[in-house]
């Protein structure tokens, strides 16, 4: 995001689904890191601001609450003993050094060089080293959602959260408990914890085997309208094709879900399947997700035609 940075933080709060700290905080494994850059210093210095809200599960509440943040407050010491700063603010004046220092005095031609940029410097080293972010959930001040990272010259990484990845997924199950076998309820639950444990490739065996018996699932459901013959000799990238229409359009339309989750298993660093791993398990969220409407939708109007139904034997 290009900011003018000598203009005031803003005083409104923003969506964390725009913030690519707070996305980084919510859905990254522990050990994944961030670069801290140019482009994103501002989503940083927003979010340290208490300017950002997010969206998640409160384990306390169980349900989808919103969560704040306060500003972040450093103390220093100086002749007047120990003040409070807000960590914020100072990151807004090194941006702001950052453009003095690379900006052409009266009479000089072209920018300077070799001024390497910096977020953070020596008065803010040590306070901003360790940051821990305490999200506090809109409905009780009492529930909270913690994240601690490690900062570098270059670059962010997640190293504690609380609740835990698994914490706060497991709850978030039960939504899908009608529409999802106990083994892939069971298997699903295994694969967020390798995750949450900083493990990637074996999380996915665990999701590769539930997308399997998730496509078959949808293909007995769609029945004679897909032919039986046909659909075992394909491979699987045409199978989810070949369920338009029993499949979220997400994935018919994306049907490298399941090569991403082979090469995972196979040609894929631990790195890079952490990065992908809340993609991938989105999609089979999404699979869910339409199974468990289209099952409310039936139950709907079930319930509604048995009103009917009994109305009609009382008025006969």
């Amino acid at each position: 995001m290009k900011y003018n940075f000598f203009d005031s933080i803003p005083s409104n709060i923003g969506s964390g689904k725009d913030n690519v700290f707070s996305n980084f905080l919510q859905t990254n494994g522990l050990y994944d890191s961030i670069q801290i850059n140019e482009d994103n210093i501002i989503d940083l210095i927003f979010l340290l601001d208490g300017k950002v809200r997010i969206s998640d599960y409160c384990k306390e509440c169980k349900e989808e609450r919103v969560f704040t943040m306060k500003p972040y407050i450093y103390f220093s010491k100086d002749s007047k003993g120990c003040s409070p700063h807000k960590l914020s603010e100072r990151l807004m004046e090194v941006q702001r050094e950052n453009v003095i220092k690379n900006t052409p005095s009266v009479g000089e031609v072209g920018s300077k060089e070799n001024i390497a940029w910096e977020w953070k410097d020596w008065q803010n080293d040590d306070v901003s080293r360790i940051l821990v972010f305490q999200f506090v959930c809109s409905m009780n001040e009492d529930h909270h959602l913690d994240y601690i990272v490690l900062t570098t010259d270059t670059s962010m990484m997640k190293i504690g959260q609380y609740p835990s990845v698994a914490d706060m997924t497991f709850p978030k199950l039960d939504a899908y408990k009608h529409v999802i076998s106990k083994e892939d309820r069971k298997e699903l639950g295994t694969a967020i914890g390798l995750f949450a444990s900083g493990v990637g490739a074996g999380s996915y065996v665990y999701l590769r085997r539930i997308l399997e018996r998730i496509i078959y699932k949808a293909k007995e459901t769609a029945g004679d309208t897909v032919n039986d013959e046909k659909f075992e000799q394909a491979k699987m990238a045409e199978r989810i094709k070949m369920l338009e229409g029993y499949l979220p359009e997400t994935l018919t339309k994306n049907t490298i879900i399941y090569g991403i989750l082979s090469k995972g298993i196979h040609e894929l660093s631990e790195e890079e399947c952490l990065r992908y791993f809340p993609v991938v398990k989105e999609c089979i969220y999404q699979i869910l997700g339409m199974w468990e409407s289209e099952r409310k939708k039936q139950a709907d109007e079930a319930g509604l035609n048995k009103a009917l139904n009994a109305i009609t034997t009382s008025i006969k």
